[in-house]
Parts: C-alpha cells; sequence; structure tokens
C-alpha cells in the first residue's frame, strides 16, 4: 500500500513574487511529485498562490476596508489560472489533477468533513493528483481556515495521511532568525520537546503564514502520531530531499496514536485565533476530565467565533483544551463568569448552559 503524503506549498512556490503564476516552478512541482508516485508514494497537494496569480489584473484599492473584496477578486482570477498551469504541466506526463476548494465550514460539520475524505480518496484511487485551496472568493474572517498551514493540517487528518511536509523559504526550524550566520537548524523534534522559545524569521510578503503557523500547525498533528517536516522549496529535488532526511526539520510524532477519531478531528479543525481564558478554579476542574466548561470559569474571549467552531480553552497563556462552543464571541462576551442560572437572563432562548459541553471537550495530556 502506498504512503499518503499532504504536501503544502506556499506561494511563493508556485508564483512569482510580484504576482503571477510560475510555470517553471510548478512544472518542477509536477515532475517532483510524479516521481514520488514512482517512489511508492500518494501525493495530495495543498496550493497556495491563487491571490498572487491573480492580483495583477484586479486594480488595488485606495480604501483599506475594501482590502478583502481586492483579495477575493485576486483569487477569482487567480485561481483558473493556476490550475490551468497544473493542468498542463501534468499533461505533459499524461496525468490528470482535480481541484477541490473549501472553507473552515466544510470541516467542522462533520458529514461535509467525510465528504472530503471521500471525494479524495475516490480521486486517488483513480490516480488523479488532488489539489486543494482554500475558497478564498468566498471565505470571511469567521468561516475562513486562515491559511494553508492549517488547511494542509485538516486535510492530514480528513485522508488519514502518514506525512505532512511544509515547503517554506526557510530550510526548517531554527534556534533563531536562519538569516543570523550563526543560526543551527534543527534536524529531529520529539513531539514532546518545547520550542515556544525560539524567535521567527518574519513571514513572506506575500503569503498568509509563517514558522509560527507552521509549528501551530505541527502542534496540532504530531500529538496523533502524523510526522511533520518543514523544509525550504529553494533546492533541487526539494520533496525528495527531506524525505530522505537531507535537510528541513523532521516532527516526529507520537508512536501512540491518538484512539479516538472525533478527538482526532477536534484537535485538527481547531480556530488558531479564537480562544477563551479561565481562572485556576476552572483550571483545576478541567484536567479531572470529567465536566463541561462553564461561563462562570471564563475570565476573557479572544477572537472571532460562531456557535459550533471548535475554541482553544487557555490558562497562564497555555492551552489546556479544546472544544466545540456552544455560543458565539458575542454571546460568550456576555455570559462569561456569569452563572449558568444566569444565561437565561442573558440570552434569550439560549441553547445551551455550559460553555462547552464535556462530551465536546478535549483536554490535554501535556497540560
Amino acid at each position: 500500500m502506498k504512503t499518503r503524503v499532504v504536501i503544502k506549498v506556499g506561494s511563493l512556490a508556485v508564483t512569482d513574487e510580484k504576482g503571477g503564476v510560475s510555470v517553471t516552478k510548478i512544472k518542477a512541482i509536477v515532475q517532483e511529485l510524479q516521481r514520488l508516485k514512482e517512489k511508492g508514494f500518494s501525493p495530495i497537494l495543498v496550493s497556495s498562490g491563487a491571490i498572487n496569480s491573480g492580483r495583477s489584473l484586479i486594480q488595488r484599492p485606495e480604501e483599506k476596508k475594501m482590502m478583502i473584496s481586492f483579495q477575493q477578486a485576486a483569487a477569482a482570477v487567480g485561481q483558473p489560472l493556476l490550475m490551468k498551469s497544473y493542468v498542463d504541466a501534468l499533461h505533459a506526463h499524461n496525468a490528470h489533477c482535480a481541484q477541490i476548494l473549501v472553507t473552515h465550514e466544510d470541516f467542522k460539520e462533520r458529514k461535509r468533513f467525510l465528504n472530503i475524505r471521500n471525494t479524495i480518496n475516490q480521486l486517488i484511487d483513480n490516480n488523479i493528483l488532488p489539489i486543494v485551496n482554500e475558497n478564498d472568493t468566498v471565505s470571511y474572517e469567521e468561516i475562513t481556515v486562515g491559511d494553508n498551514d492549517q488547511l494542509a493540517v485538516m486535510i492530514t487528518e480528513a485522508t488519514d495521511a502518514e506525512k505532512l511536509i511544509l515547503l517554506t523559504v526557510a530550510d526548517g526550524l531554527f534556534n533563531k532568525n536562519p538569516k543570523d550566520p550563526d543560526a543551527v537548524r534543527f534536524d529531529v523534534v520529539d513531539f514532546k520537546d518545547d520550542f515556544s522559545g525560539v524567535k521567527f524569521a518574519a513571514k513572506t510578503t506575500v503569503g498568509r503564514g509563517g514558522m509560527d503557523t507552521k509549528l501551530k500547525a505541527v502542534r496540532k498533528l504530531t500529538p496523533n502520531g502524523v510526522d511533520v517536516i518543514i523544509g525550504t522549496f529553494l533546492t533541487e529535488n526539494p520533496l525528495l530531499r527531506l524525505l530522505e532526511g537531507q535537510g528541513g526539520t523532521l516532527f516526529k510524532g507520537n508512536p501512540e496514536k491518538q484512539k479516538s477519531r472525533r478527538k482526532s478531528w477536534l484537535s485538527t479543525i481547531v480556530k488558531n485565533d479564537a480562544w477563551v481564558v479561565v481562572d485556576e478554579g476552572c483550571s483545576e476542574a478541567m484536567k479531572k476530565a470529567t465536566t463541561s466548561l462553564l461561563p462562570v470559569g471564563i475570565k476573557k474571549v479572544y477572537g472571532m467565533f460562531k456557535r459550533g467552531d471548535v475554541i482553544q480553552v487557555k490558562h497562564k497563556n497555555k492551552i489546556i483544551a479544546v472544544g466545540i462552543s456552544e455560543f458565539d464571541y458575542r454571546e460568550m462576551e456576555l455570559i462569561k463568569g456569569k452563572k449558568s442560572s444566569e444565561i437565561t437572563d442573558l440570552i434569550e432562548n439560549a441553547h445551551s448552559k455550559v460553555a462547552i459541553h464535556k462530551d465536546n471537550l478535549l483536554i490535554k495530556s501535556d497540560q
């Protein structure tokens, strides 16, 4: 059976920095994906680049409030241009690809999540390369995945992939900015290792992610037993090089995989920019993993989220749990610090008396 691997390429890996598709870069990626197939891998591609592919064709607005619509329009123009380049490059190898555009909502709802899995399985069974991207044209702040590192995590979980490769500018994780002459690269990082003190380089001028988002991706997958490799695309045969351990950083997955598929699903779809902060008493109660998160224990609410989104629960700036929120961020702000009996006075027709039900709560084992 072939090893299933998800490969995420950033905008600069497939486009020119000033905008437009780079046919040369895409041909090189496709050629290497074909070599991976020959070596027993089943690749799934998560490709950034739609916005940068089309932005030179859309007039940039002067008003900041129009920037989202500018990016959405650029994505609408750029996505078919990007896909055409993939189609043309694969045609030279007598191969085919399929486009899959998703939003965070598609992963949040279990039925749609399973539909994504089934579709990708069918494509792989028919030797067709799945190419996944966020549907930037319809995404907005409350439903956006946020960046394609996060999207790659969710696709890895949805498809039961054994490995995730994140191609970027930096060749893995360094102990400081890799541009510093004395920077040292980590070859291997165990899933239990702490890299919170590492100073990250800034993200590129084109992409939405950076090393910080990549390490958040790592933290969601390695506890579930998935290996993650971060390395540079600025070299010849970058994928084979990383898979052969000749560069980049390997983040080793937990040898004891998460047994609960539901808990694996929760851990990978959690929103990076949405959380609540709880007090000491609530934190201690949650460690027993037998209680729901009650509003009375919540001190602060951060970010925008909807009812049904998976959010983080923090205490002293540490993630202690993730779970499905019973309220949106506005409602959560109203009920924080309140007793459950007070909720109906604050929210008409309140659908729950808990912030996160215990059945939808995943307590972090390393807290």
